[in-house]
């Protein structure tokens, strides 16, 4: 890493301190500083002018032009991750093991330091060319180039998603400097981008493929089937599984493994191949991929109260480990990971048993919020819009199919055939909903247009979707309430 990179990284540390609002205290000099005195300079989209004063003295202008002092700590320390073998490290947006995670890294990779927390047990690391460019690491995993002692303190909080980019042009000015750190001029603002969903443009008309549980009645398990969008190319991918995900892109497949050695919720290619377990408790099914498919949340009931709480794990991992947003504890399940990174799912009022369907947002669990409350809700699929959630209910005394807008709250019934239908899933544009019905003696695959109309079936299944495995507890045998099915490109 260049000298001009190092010292872009001491400028991160500004931007962090600004938006937390926080007056970090750095600690350079061998005696104890005088208690700091603050005033800020940033320009956002508005220019404003500003000035940052800290003891001990050092100067720092943002430019591109650097030349740091040889043993300056901000721009000298390392972390060198040290994990075990297959682990990753974990970045946090604060110092703390509560507070979200922003990214990972692996055992080996080299960060800039920028500060350290009081306790000395959590280091603010730099992370250019990134959304969130600093996040928080435990020094449990890392050794470390220098003292710790050496670094400012600060507890900054890192913004995970700015409202808008944030560029800088301060000039800090520490009185009674004992050394000066780095000069630096810029030659372009130096924007912190925010993590947003991407404009969605898909074409017209129905394509993709789809994955759907199907039992097999013979051997009592089930297994997934794909098939093309136009209900050609039938065909089984994975035995002894349920619960199938698609990624948006299509290309990852994610489901509930069945197999008693093998229990939990596995990752794998979208033709089946390239398997490994991220979880393993048999209770963890319904999987749904975050948009960017580096995470899959997913709900579970395996603590002893049974109760549903809703979990997620890192797909590239194979530690088997289920994490929680904040404090956890979080109840609720058929979690679905919308576009726009919010999570849609169900959940039930213990006071009067009534089903809600909830949003929340996937980085941290924050803005929770109760959007339609009925009798009965299940399978929750969101559109690609983020507006458009369509659900299962036995409100009408039948399974059929209703949708929901998300702005208006307003409700439509789909579905009001005298059968069992179910599972819906949007096509990427947005334009369909398949399911699954059994409105002609046998199960199938249907489609229609996302307002109910045009009603068709796609293929038959070869075995119902409502099942239940064999030499499994009753808790464990919830049969199609446990399912889904998924479209994707």
């Amino acid at each position: 890493m260049n000298r001009s990179a190092q010292v872009a990284m001491i400028a991160l540390l500004g931007v962090l301190t600004l938006l937390a609002g926080l007056a970090a205290v750095p600690v350079l000099a061998q005696t104890p500083p005088p208690a700091p005195t603050e005033s800020v300079t940033m320009t956002t989209t508005k220019p404003v002018s500003v000035t940052i004063s800290v003891t001990p003295a050092v100067t720092i202008t943002a430019s591109t032009t650097v030349t740091p002092a040889a043993d300056s700590a901000f721009g000298s320390v390392f972390a060198t991750v040290v994990t075990p073998k297959g682990q990753r490290l974990h970045i946090r947006s604060g110092p703390g093991a509560n507070y979200p995670i922003v990214d990972r890294a692996v055992s080996g990779q080299v960060l800039p330091v920028l500060a350290r927390d009081s306790a000395g047990a959590w280091l603010l690391v730099a992370r250019p060319g990134v959304s969130t460019p600093a996040g928080w690491i435990s020094t449990q995993w890392v050794t470390v180039s220098a003292p710790i002692k050496q670094l400012p303190v600060s507890n900054v909080v890192v913004p995970i998603t700015p409202s808008a980019p944030v560029t800088t042009t301060a000039a800090v000015t520490v009185p009674g400097a004992v050394k000066p750190v780095a000069v630096i001029t810029p030659v372009a603002p130096v924007a912190v981008a925010p993590v947003v969903a991407k404009p969605y443009s898909p074409p017209p008309g129905i394509y993709g493929k789809l994955a759907v549980p199907v039992f097999d009645t013979n051997r009592q398990r089930y297994d997934i089937w794909m098939v093309n969008a136009d209900g050609t190319g039938l065909h089984s991918v994975v035995e002894n599984a349920s619960a199938p995900a698609l990624s948006y892109d299509g290309r990852k497949l994610a489901y509930r493994n069945w197999r008693v050695d093998d229990r939990g919720v596995v990752i794998a290619n979208a033709d089946g191949s390239g398997a490994w377990r991220v979880t393993d408790k048999l209770e963890d099914t319904l999987p749904s991929f975050s948009p960017d498919a580096r995470k899959v949340a997913f709900s579970s009931y395996r603590e002893s109260d049974r109760r549903n709480r809703l979990y997620y794990a890192w797909t590239d991992e194979q530690n088997r480990r289920a994490w929680e947003w904040g404090a956890g504890n979080l109840f609720g399940e058929d979690p679905y990971w919308m576009l726009d990174n919010q999570i849609t799912y169900g959940d039930i009022r213990l006071s009067d048993m009534q089903q809600e369907l909830k949003v929340m947002s996937g980085v941290d669990a924050s803005g929770q919020q109760v959007i339609w409350t009925t009798r009965s809700l299940r399978a929750p699929a969101a559109a690609r819009d983020n507006r458009t959630v369509a659900f299962m209910s036995f409100d009408s005394g039948n399974w059929d199919l209703y949708s929901i807008d998300l702005v208006t709250r307003k409700v439509t019934q789909l579905t009001t055939a005298k059968a069992n239908d179910g599972l819906p899933t949007f096509s990427p544009n947005g334009e369909f909903i398949a399911f699954v019905s059994d409105r002609t003696g046998a199960w199938g695959l249907w489609v229609m247009n996302a307002d109910g109309s045009n009603q068709q079936l796609l293929t038959k299944l070869p075995g119902p979707v409502d099942g239940r495995v064999i030499f499994e507890p009753d808790y464990l045998n919830n049969g199609w309430l446990e399912e889904q099915i998924a479209w994707a490109p």
